[in-house]
């Protein structure tokens, strides 16, 4: 018999239910933390159309021709629609 009114009762229920809550947002987040945006919906172009604005200058760029946010081969000389400055050396 099972009496919920008892306050240890209830907080070790809700600690419990809190704790898989919590499990279960970090699998996830995890397991959606590696999906890269496909190039077709960041607008990507070969040749940036901005000057000073290009993969190559991002934060995101991953030499030789990668990217952290953006799925497939980047050129350096690329724009897409996520581009943020690198930060200075």
């Amino acid at each position: 018999m099972s009496d919920l009114s008892d306050p240890g009762k209830s907080r070790r229920f809700v600690l419990s239910a809190g704790g898989l809550m919590l499990a279960a947002a970090a699998v996830g987040v995890a397991g959606t933390a590696d999906a890269k945006m496909p190039q077709k919906g960041v607008q990507y172009v070969a040749k940036s159309p901005k000057p000073n604005m290009n993969c190559g200058n991002c934060a995101s760029f991953l030499a030789p021709a990668a990217c952290k946010i953006v799925d497939g081969v980047i050129a350096p000389a690329a724009y897409c629609m996520v581009w943020s400055p690198a930060p200075k050396k």
